[in-house]
């Protein structure tokens, strides 16, 4: 028995016309008659009752039989559709890791609901962790694309493409005299600070970045609090424990001591990149990397500054 043979009795047993079902089912009638015999022959049973005095009927088997075989071939085609949506990437499960400001950014979001609007059957993990640990996961297979602050250098296997850049902006407790002031602040006045720096450690991010603004103004940054991410980096600045230098985007964030200022001096832009395994992923993963693909030759990587007309003005 194969589901040839059960479309083939399927269609005749609805009909009850070999001739009909035959056409219906775009083969000669002889054939249709050779598979339903084959198909009783491999069962042992008679499945219809054929008299040429009499209208075709299903027997007792066949009648039982046929909701059965309805029942197996509406699960083949249900099997045969997950198997080509897999194929093609549009199902299966999919493990996204990113860093705070990928979603403070709307990167994520964006990303993420173009997916899904195209892939809705894709089941989608997202966990928050830090670049280094998402490099980490890359490696080991716990998630399938990272949303990273760029790093010099990747392990083999890894590739990253840029998806964002943004303007560094200071944050500043709301009565620190540089926030009074108001305006942009140069860098040279910011060398009596102490800078509160989100994984300082990194050998990229805002740590060198935070150099990067020292070294504009002609000074060594102190950078006294090493703190884990961006909302750790605002509680700290907002009781006064020092100044930060933080993405455009974290504007967003807004907590009633803390006031953002653009810098007076050009110092490099922050960064986010999607990362990946190069090779050995699912279809899945595939699809989704060609979506990140298709961002990064559409505008290499999406300036903030431009893309987020809507933030509400620095207070």
């Amino acid at each position: 028995m194969d589901v040839r043979q059960m479309r083939c009795f399927v269609e005749v047993a609805e009909r009850l016309h070999f001739g009909r079902a035959a056409e219906a089912l775009g083969i000669a009638q002889s054939a249709l008659s050779r598979q339903i015999q084959l198909l009783e022959a491999s069962l042992g049973v008679r499945l219809l009752e054929r008299n040429k005095r009499a209208p075709m009927r299903l027997t007792d088997a066949g009648g039982l039989f046929l909701a059965e075989a309805r029942a197996a071939l509406a699960q083949f085609e249900r099997a045969e559709a997950v198997a080509r949506k897999a194929g093609r990437g549009q199902l299966g499960r999919l493990e996204i890791g990113y860093v705070a400001s990928a979603t403070f950014s709307g990167l994520l979001p964006s990303v993420v609901s173009a997916f899904h609007r195209d892939c809705p059957a894709v089941a989608i993990g997202l966990v928050e962790m830090d670049t280094a640990h998402q490099v980490e996961a890359l490696e080991d297979g716990r998630i399938d694309v990272g949303f990273i602050r760029p790093r010099p250098d990747y392990p083999p296997g890894i590739v990253a493409l840029p998806q964002l850049r943004e303007p560094i902006l200071v944050a500043l407790r709301a009565d620190h005299p540089l926030a009074a002031a108001g305006g942009p602040i140069p860098a040279k006045a910011l060398a009596d600070e102490d800078f509160v720096v989100p994984q300082a450690h990194e050998r990229a991010g805002f740590g060198e970045l935070t150099l990067a603004i020292g070294r504009q103004g002609g000074f060594v940054p102190r950078l006294t609090h090493h703190v884990r991410d961006f909302i750790t980096v605002l509680n700290f600045v907002a009781v006064g424990f020092g100044v930060a230098a933080v993405p455009a985007s974290l504007e967003r964030v807004r907590l009633p001591d803390i006031v953002y200022r653009p810098l007076a001096d050009p110092v490099p832009h922050a960064e986010l990149v999607a990362a990946f395994r190069r090779s050995g992923n699912a279809p899945v993963v595939q699809t989704f990397v060609a979506l990140l693909r298709r961002q990064a030759r559409a505008g290499a990587a999406r300036d903030f500054s431009a893309a987020s007309s809507g933030t509400p003005p620095a207070r």
